[in-house]
C-alpha cells in the first residue's frame, strides 16, 4: 500500500485515483472538448459539433467536486432564457403556420447550448484550452482555404455543406478577431511571446479565410468589430503602440486588396459597379441587386403580417407566387431566405421571432459589455470575445440569414455559451500575475 497523504491507494495499474488526479482528468477532457469545438467547427462536418455537449456533461457527471460558482445565477438565467426562447420561436411558428414541428430542426442547436452551459458550471477548465484551439482552429482553416484558392484554383473557398463561401468566410473572420481578442490574456501568460505570436497568426489567417472566401458581407462589418477591439485595448497602450497598430493592420487590409490571389480587389469592385447599376435603373440582377429586391419583397411581407408571419413554408410560397404574378424580380422565388437575419425572422415568424432574435444578440452584449473595463487581462479577453460574437453575427447579418441555419444556430449558441462559462469562472483579480 502506498500512503499518499490523504488516501491509501493500491500501486500498479490498478491503483484507486486520488481526486487530485480525478479532478485533473475531468479537467482535462472538459479542455480538450472546448479546444475540439476551436479547431472543428470550421474544418470539420457541422453535425460534430455534437460531440462537445456530450465531452462536456461527462466531465461534468465524472466530477465530485461541487459547483465552483452558484448555479444557475441571474446572468446565466438571462443567457438560458434568450436560448431557450429563441428556440421556442421556432417551434411554436410551426404549428400556427400549419406547418408542424418543423421548426426543431432549428431549435435544438440553440437548446443544446443551454445543457453545454449546465455542464459547464460545473467544471473549472483553463482558458488556454480555449484559446489555443480557436487559434489552431483558425490556423487550419487559413491553411484550407489557401490549398482551395491557391492550388485547386477554386473561384472561392468554402466548407462542409452548409458552409459555403458566405457562411465559412464569415465564421473564419470571426475566429480571427477572437485570436485578436485573446492578445490580452496572452501578454499575461508566461510563455506570452508563444502565446502572442500564436494568437496573432490565428488572427491573421482569419483575415485570409475572410479573403480567400470573397464573402463581402463581413467586410461590412469589419469596421465595427476592429472598433470593438479597440475600445478594450486601445486606451491602454501608450499612443506609439496604438499608431504601430493601426499602421500595421492598415497595410494588411491594403494588401489583402491589392494581392491578386486573394481577390478582394475584383469583389469589392464588382459590388461598387452592381450598386451603380442598380441605381440607374438596370434589370439584370446581380448578387446586390438580388439581395435588395429581396429585401423588398421580404418586408412587404412583414407589412402584410407584422404580428404573426407567415411559416418558413409560406414565405417560400408567397415570395414565389409574388414572381410568377410579377410583382417582384421573377428569378428571386427560389430563394427561401431573405438574405437578412433580422428580416427573415419577422417573416418567417412575426414580432415574436423578431423579438428573441434582437434578444439573443443584445442580451450577451449587455452581460459582456462591463468586461471590457475589467482589470483582469483573462475577463477582459473573455468579455471582449464576447462582444464580438454578438457584433459580428449581428454584422453578417445584414446582407445574408446566417441563423436560417440549423449549424448558424449550433455555432452561434456553443460558442456563446463557452465563452459566457469561461469569463463566469475567471478570476477578478490576478493572482501571482498569472490568469487562465
Amino acid at each position: 500500500m502506498i500512503d499518499d497523504g490523504h488516501h491509501r491507494v493500491l500501486p500498479g495499474p490498478f491503483a484507486r485515483p486520488t481526486p487530485a488526479r480525478q479532478d485533473q482528468c475531468h479537467a482535462r477532457l472538459a479542455g480538450m472538448a472546448l479546444a475540439f469545438f476551436g479547431v472543428g467547427f470550421l474544418v470539420l462536418p457541422w453535425w460534430t459539433l455534437a460531440i462537445v455537449p456530450l465531452l462536456l456533461g461527462l466531465a461534468a457527471l465524472l466530477a465530485n467536486e461541487r459547483p465552483p460558482l452558484p448555479f444557475p445565477r441571474r446572468q446565466d438565467r438571462w443567457v438560458m432564457a434568450v436560448l431557450l426562447c429563441y428556440g421556442l420561436s421556432w417551434v411554436i411558428a410551426g404549428p400556427w403556420h400549419g406547418e408542424g414541428l418543423r421548426g426543431l430542426k432549428d431549435a435544438w442547436p440553440v437548446w443544446l447550448a443551454v445543457l453545454t452551459l449546465v455542464a459547464l458550471s460545473r467544471l473549472r477548465v483553463s482558458s488556454a484550452w480555449l484559446w489555443g484551439g480557436f487559434a489552431a482552429g483558425s490556423l487550419a482553416t487559413g491553411g484550407w482555404a489557401a490549398w482551395q484558392r491557391l492550388v485547386e484554383g477554386t473561384a472561392r473557398a468554402d466548407g462542409h455543406e452548409p458552409l459555403h463561401a458566405i457562411l465559412f468566410g464569415n465564421l473564419g473572420l470571426l475566429v480571427g478577431l477572437i485570436c485578436l481578442a485573446g492578445l490580452g490574456w496572452a501578454l499575461g501568460r508566461d510563455r506570452r511571446l508563444g502565446w502572442t505570436l500564436l494568437l496573432a497568426a490565428g488572427g491573421f489567417s482569419g483575415l485570409m479565410v475572410s479573403a480567400f472566401s470573397g464573402s463581402r458581407g463581413g467586410w461590412i462589418g469589419l469596421p465595427l468589430a476592429l472598433w470593438v477591439l479597440y475600445r478594450g485595448y486601445g486606451p491602454r497602450l501608450a499612443l506609439r503602440w496604438q499608431l504601430t497598430g493601426v499602421g500595421l493592420l492598415g497595410l494588411l487590409l491594403v494588401g489583402l486588396y491589392v494581392a491578386p490571389q486573394t481577390g478582394v480587389e475584383r469583389r469589392i469592385d464588382n459590388a461598387v459597379e452592381s450598386m451603380e447599376q442598380y441605381l440607374e435603373g438596370d434589370q439584370e440582377m446581380t448578387s446586390v441587386s438580388a439581395r435588395l429586391e429581396m429585401w423588398k419583397g421580404a418586408a412587404r411581407l412583414v407589412a402584410d403580417r407584422p404580428l404573426a408571419g407567415w411559416g418558413a413554408r409560406g414565405y417560400r410560397q408567397e415570395m414565389r407566387e409574388r414572381s410568377l404574378s410579377g410583382l417582384q424580380v421573377p428569378s428571386l422565388g427560389r430563394y427561401w431566405h431573405a438574405h437578412n437575419d433580422l428580416l427573415d425572422a419577422w417573416a418567417k415568424r412575426g414580432l415574436p421571432g423578431l423579438a428573441t432574435l434582437l434578444a439573443l444578440y443584445l442580451v450577451p452584449l449587455w452581460l459582456f459589455v462591463g468586461g471590457l473595463r475589467d482589470g483582469t487581462r483573462e475577463r477582459r479577453a473573455l468579455a471582449m470575445a464576447g462582444v464580438l460574437l454578438p457584433v459580428a453575427f449581428l454584422g453578417f447579418g445584414l446582407t445574408y440569414s446566417f441563423l436560417a441555419y440549423p449549424a448558424g444556430g449550433l455555432v452561434y449558441g456553443l460558442m456563446l455559451v463557452i465563452l459566457w462559462g469561461s469569463y463566469r469562472q475567471a478570476p477578478l483579480a490576478e493572482r501571482a500575475g498569472l490568469t487562465g
